[in-house]
């Protein structure tokens, strides 16, 4: 059980597990993709809370580490370590993650497209891009922080993904990519656009 406190001052406990077993409780995966998982309603005032708790997902070709968003810089600079194949920071890429799944796409190939559109940003911008899907041929990005309040969209066609598909092998060569691909942690959130 885990104590969740409301904006209210009112404080009620949910039965939050530490770790899922994704092949006995797959509706889980569903939860995730829906975005009704870790999502609670105060008793008091009928609020929605969304607190974010560490957890293990396993199963089938599942190793995977949530890491709340309030620990992210925790985890990038190593102060907390992980034992799992791979790691994803907060809910966006928690669901992000198994989206990239549902599409049966490679997250290497989605995190170098993501990546492209980052060099294409404006530099002074704290910017995050997370796919949201696929329409017919295109694959959709969200981008965040290229105008307050206002999320972009980027539709790419998927010969892009193809394109970088085919020629996965021959990028991997150069050791800065490399690096960038490599797990746990596999997200272009790890890089400043500073440095680009």
């Amino acid at each position: 059980m885990k104590t969740i406190n409301c904006f209210c001052g009112a404080s009620f406990e949910e039965d939050i597990k530490d770790k899922i077993d994704t092949d006995k409780d797959p509706i889980q995966i569903s939860r995730i993709l829906d975005g009704s998982f870790m999502s609670f309603t105060c008793p008091k005032c009928g609020k929605t809370l969304r607190p974010e708790f560490p957890l293990i997902l396993y199963g089938n070709n599942i190793d995977l580490e949530f890491i709340p968003e309030i620990d992210r810089n925790r985890f990038l600079t190593g102060r907390k370590k992980t034992t799992s194949m791979q790691v994803v920071i907060g809910m966006g890429e928690l669901k992000e993650k198994f989206l990239i799944r549902k599409y049966n796409y490679d997250d290497r190939i989605i995190e170098l497209i993501k990546l492209y559109l980052l060099k294409k940003a404006d530099n002074d911008l704290d910017i995050t891009i997370m796919f949201s899907g696929k329409e017919s041929s295109r694959i959709i990005f969200h981008i965040y922080g290229l105008k307050e309040g206002e999320m972009g969209i980027s539709k790419l066609p998927e010969s892009i993904y193809n394109n970088i598909e085919n020629n996965l092998e021959d990028k991997l060569k150069d050791p800065g990519i490399a690096e960038f691909l490599s797990l746990p942690y596999r997200s272009v959130n790890t890089i400043s656009t500073e440095v680009l």
